[in-house]
């Protein structure tokens, strides 16, 4: 069962917020399982949530519930919340930086505990400006730390390639015997490339130069100079380009942008842009008559989630993220001889 699977991961990464507060998300989907993982590792637990396209309170109220009866090994300390009152954020130990809590800024924070410890749930170099007011919490003197995915007891990243097969799959392609373009400045190629490389018939990698160690020994073929687009003839019927960049915020693909679309369309037979992340210039690529997928994806934000391959990898992110909340609030920030959290 499900429950069994979030008890194991406790266990394994050894969480342990007994005695804590903690104020996360009720969430749809895989999301699911935060308020609960929270509540195996021992602590009291509010979980928030609101009506979205993805659900109604109440929907997803029922969905955490069902999951809570399916243990029958402890009883878990969970309270179900729809409104964020001055008296439940003043309990909280820990505020997670989720979805249906953001942004995390003063109007909410100032009502919070002197010492309270906030996990950003993703890694730093993913900060985004728009979640949080990092001025408040620096003034408060707050614990602000970010997930390392990386880890090897979390290891989030290596379902990155798995995401990317499915948004391939979603967009009507196939992998086998066709080739593929990696348009990418940042963390996730390698991990791309590493599943992409041995599932297609040629994989062509576009990245930042200082990046090309990390591809090294993998079946790719390295083109590097990003943003500059230089396509060989062998891939000019490549079926996608796979394009990742970050910002996430920042539109990279326009002629007025750093990747020139007039460039694709000369070196490609017939481009098609998966928008893994990073945003687009959508009225020029739309006026060109480029395909791109999906067709909505909000700015700064991923074209594919971890939750498209199932449980697992959004099991393995939010146990890591309560955990670094968990080295936050004793300042062990190593576990098992590695940095689980980056002070922000």
């Amino acid at each position: 069962m499900l429950i069994d699977k979030l008890y194991r991961t406790v266990k394994s990464l050894d969480l342990n917020l007994k005695g804590k507060t903690v104020l996360t998300e009720a969430a749809s989907g895989s999301y699911v399982v935060t308020p609960v993982l929270a509540a195996l590792s021992g602590a009291r637990v509010y979980a928030f949530t609101e009506s979205t396209r993805y659900g109604t309170v109440d929907e997803i109220f029922s969905l955490t519930r069902k999951l809570i009866e399916e243990c029958h090994f402890m009883e878990l300390d969970i309270h179900f919340v729809e409104e964020l009152t001055p008296e439940i954020i003043g309990k909280a130990d820990v505020i997670t930086n989720s979805g249906h809590l953001r942004p995390l800024n003063e109007e909410k924070l100032r009502h919070a505990k002197n010492g309270l410890v906030i996990p950003l749930m993703y890694e730093a170099w993913e900060w985004r400006d728009a979640d949080m007011d990092l001025a408040y919490i620096r003034k408060r003197g707050f614990a602000l730390g970010a997930t390392n995915e990386r880890h090897p007891d979390v290891d989030v990243f290596n379902y990155l390639g798995d995401m990317a097969l499915k948004m391939i799959f979603d967009a009507g392609l196939c992998p086998y015997n066709n080739r593929f373009i990696l348009l990418c400045n940042n963390d996730f190629g390698p991990y791309i490339a590493k599943v992409l490389g041995r599932n297609c018939a040629g994989l062509l990698v576009i990245d930042d130069d200082k990046h090309r160690e990390k591809y090294s020994g993998m079946p790719v073929d390295w083109i590097g100079a990003f943003p500059e687009v230089s396509i060989p003839e062998s891939y000019r019927e490549a079926e996608a380009i796979i394009f990742t960049a970050y910002p996430f915020t920042k539109e990279w693909i326009g002629n007025s942008h750093p990747v020139k679309l007039d460039s694709i369309k000369e070196q490609l037979l017939d481009p098609y842009i998966l928008r893994y992340c990073g945003d687009l210039s959508l009225a020029e690529i739309e006026q060109s008559g480029v395909r791109y997928f999906p067709a909505q994806v909000h700015s700064g934000h991923m074209g594919v989630l971890p939750s498209a391959v199932g449980f697992d990898p959004i099991i393995r992110l939010q146990a890591g993220g309560l955990k670094a909340a968990e080295a936050l609030i004793t300042g062990k920030h190593i576990y098992n001889d590695v940095q689980i959290v980056e002070l922000i």
